[in-house]
């Protein structure tokens, strides 16, 4: 039995990255990046315990490299996540056929024992069309459709393997983010959050945006994408914390709005994340009570003691928690009652779904409940019309946001909404 493979540099893994797009274009052939993520390892360590999952991953780590047969072509970019590098395609096509037999091989050598529960596995694909687009931008969009995958959508391998270079894509995308971060070319947009029992206005969601010249917004699964493969999801989110407190700062007097601030995933056991709110609330003279942090469930539990001693000096400092995308992240009461949370956010699939499937109304329904035996403010995401709006008031839930109660909109446009609800 081999060991566990190590999580590659980050370093490592985009040179490796750039190596394959560099040669296949010399080549004028096509490239491609397979993301492969065991997504419910976090549940087998938890129940049979992390000897078993670091079979799994050296069980998946030597089946790559077999069907590989180039060790420089397979990373382990995360602790339960690989990739998967294609050079050399002399058609776009034959990604399908690969992703077909590694996925089966890797479903027949990570099946150990029928009591133990199964792995499952989901993809990210971004196929590289004569390798012609830069390899940050192809990290990015393979990381967007793994965060697709990982809330249950299929992966579109047709449409991944038809999709042809955009003008953003020749224009060196990694090096128009690195651009806009430095000259601060970002806005963030706010959607509202509406108090379900008194129907006021509760706060909003600080949602960060990227205009490109010539091209239009960037999808913010993209620009994240892209902040994380370039190592500035640190610099990115002290855009966002900053320039949200600047916001509260300035509206001081006229209107007083509580805002959510989005952390990344990567980013939620990092040392330097409390000291950098810590930091802003200084500079801006916010006061904590008016900001909450908004991470994902799967994310909490990523890194359970670096990340819970992280969240619990957030809420030394006053800051509100979040946990965002709830029942998604497959984590267990005992890690649950542990978070020191403020809030619970329903995921909007569960939310959605709700007035025509009873099981996720169930859900739903348990969520709140969950929330409210702990003492957690309860928010719903993903409101879209009236019926669900009453469905979730009959249900308890404290709070909705969602385009029924207002879409995303710049910070002049927030304003002009604010006044006319107050009239």
């Amino acid at each position: 039995m081999s060991d566990c493979p190590p999580v590659a540099a980050r370093a490592d893994f985009l040179s490796g990255l750039d190596s394959v797009v560099v040669q296949s274009r010399q080549d004028e052939q096509h490239a491609a990046l397979l993301l492969i993520d065991l997504s419910n390892l976090r549940g087998i360590n938890h129940r049979h315990g992390y000897g078993i999952g670091d079979q799994l991953l050296a069980e998946a780590h030597a089946q790559l490299l077999t069907l590989s047969k180039l060790p420089d072509n397979v990373y382990r970019v995360s602790g339960k996540t690989f990739a998967f590098l294609m050079p050399g395609l002399t058609n776009p096509a034959f990604v399908a056929l690969a992703l077909n037999r590694l996925q089966h091989s890797l479903e027949e050598v990570l099946y150990i024992d029928e009591d133990l529960l199964p792995v499952e596995l989901r993809f990210g694909l971004a196929v590289n069309h004569h390798s012609a687009e830069p390899a940050l931008s192809m990290l990015a969009r393979a990381e967007a459709t793994l965060a697709e995958s990982r809330l249950g959508k299929p992966l579109q391998v047709d449409q991944a393997i038809i999709h042809e270079s955009t003008p953003v894509t020749d224009i060196v995308l990694e090096q128009r983010f690195a651009e806009a971060l430095y000259n601060n070319d970002f806005e963030l947009h706010f959607q509202p959050k509406i108090a379900l029992g008194s129907g006021e206005v509760y706060g909003a969601e600080a949602l960060i945006r990227w205009h490109l010249a010539g091209h239009g917004y960037v999808s913010p699964e993209e620009l994240v994408g892209l902040a994380f493969a370039a190592g500035k999801s640190y610099e990115l989110t002290r855009w966002v914390v900053n320039r949200s407190l600047r916001y509260q700062r300035e509206w001081r007097g006229a209107m007083e709005l509580p805002l959510a601030i989005n952390v990344p995933a990567d980013l939620v056991s990092s040392p330097d994340l409390a000291n950098m709110f810590q930091g802003a609330l200084a500079i801006w003279g916010a006061d904590p009570a008016m900001v909450t942090v908004e991470i994902t469930e799967s994310a909490v539990i990523d890194d359970k003691e670096g990340g819970f001693h992280n969240l619990e000096r957030l809420r030394e400092m006053g800051l509100g928690l979040s946990i965002d995308d709830f029942g998604t992240g497959y984590s267990s009461l005992s890690y649950f009652k542990d978070i020191p949370a403020t809030e619970l956010k329903i995921d909007r699939s569960f939310v959605s779904r709700m007035l025509e499937d009873h099981q996720d109304r169930e859900l739903v329904r348990i969520i709140i409940e969950i929330g409210h035996l702990f003492g957690l403010r309860v928010v719903a995401e993903g409101v879209e019309d009236e019926q669900t709006l009453c469905a979730l008031s009959e249900l308890g839930c404290d709070v909705v946001q969602g385009f029924l109660l207002g879409r995303p909109m710049p910070e002049e446009q927030l304003r002009a909404w604010l006044e006319a609800r107050s009239r």
